[in-house]
């Protein structure tokens, strides 16, 4: 049942990527674009947790903490992913948000939780890793310049959706806190306090003068994000318990590859390039070897 809800997460998670990147394309690319999608996806998953648990919320220092360090590391994310997603492909932005998901939690299962190091798994690993030299790989082949802002911004992509996962681990396996679904309504209402305070500042600074919020469009897809990240949150950390670091992340995010490639080329009625069915082979052959 573990390994299924994770399998059904990286639909959502896949989906996702797409609901962003339709949102940054409704509202101009601003600071307070951005603060208002964190506010109205958060909102949302905030909202879907506590339902999830009764409408019941408890207290712990070390929850609110460990949440508000999260939150942070989120926040982060949601910034440098929606500034990515301005300057580049959502595939390539999504494959650097999964690929450190997915490294950093591993490398954290083995050293920090002292998991059982498997040689496949290892081999599955390397395999997805690759997955981010190919676009670049690409991009100069076909006579395109690079970007180094752009890649700059993917690792720091990377780095943050790797740490945001290991966070939530080290929460969910020290039996300090609260329940996982409490632990994760105090990271987003982290995030929508964060958001709705800066959201607050900057409107009576006037630090941005273009006022792109109100999109009705940009509204639903941002809601569309809460909606399938608070589901795929739940069912990816439901069994993270008992589920290894080393194996639940990679996993997870190899799954997300897959996913977010096969429901871009549906929704953008795009066919698949090159570049794409070989990420997409080489993110399932390593996805598969996690199962052994």
């Amino acid at each position: 049942m573990g390994y299924a809800l994770i399998m059904l997460s990286t639909v959502l998670f896949g989906g996702q990527f797409i609901a962003l990147n339709a949102y940054q394309d409704k509202n101009k690319k601003t600071f307070r674009s951005i603060l208002f999608f964190c506010l109205l996806f958060s909102f949302t998953v905030a909202f879907i947790f506590v339902s999830l648990n009764g409408f019941y919320v408890g207290f712990s220092v070390y929850t609110l903490l460990l949440s508000l360090t999260a939150a942070v590391i989120q926040m982060i994310l949601q910034f440098a992913g929606i500034k990515a997603l301005s300057m580049g492909r959502v595939e390539i932005y999504s494959l650097f948000n999964v690929a450190g998901g997915m490294s950093i939690a591993y490398i954290f299962g083995i050293t920090y939780f002292h998991e059982e190091i498997k040689i496949l798994h290892i081999i599955g690993l390397i395999l997805i890793f690759l997955c981010l030299f190919i676009p670049i790989i690409f991009e100069r082949k076909e006579g395109g310049k690079t970007r180094w802002l752009f890649w700059l911004i993917c690792a720091l992509v990377f780095a943050a959706n790797g740490f945001f996962g290991t966070v939530n681990k080290i929460h969910i396996v020290s039996n300090q806190g609260l329940s996982i679904r409490e632990y994760m309504f105090y990271v987003y209402s982290w995030i929508f306090v964060i958001s709705l305070l800066s959201l607050l500042f900057t409107s009576i600074k006037r630090v941005d003068k273009v006022k792109p919020l109100f999109n009705a469009q940009g509204i639903l897809f941002a809601l569309l994000y809460g909606v399938l990240n608070g589901f795929g949150m739940f069912m990816q950390y439901m069994f993270a318990d008992t589920i290894p670091a080393s194996i639940l992340f990679p996993l997870s995010n190899a799954g997300t590859i897959v996913f977010s490639l096969i429901i871009g080329s549906i929704v953008y009625r795009k066919k698949p390039k090159l570049q794409d069915l070989i990420q997409l082979a080489i993110a399932a052959a390593g996805m598969v070897l996690f199962f052994f």
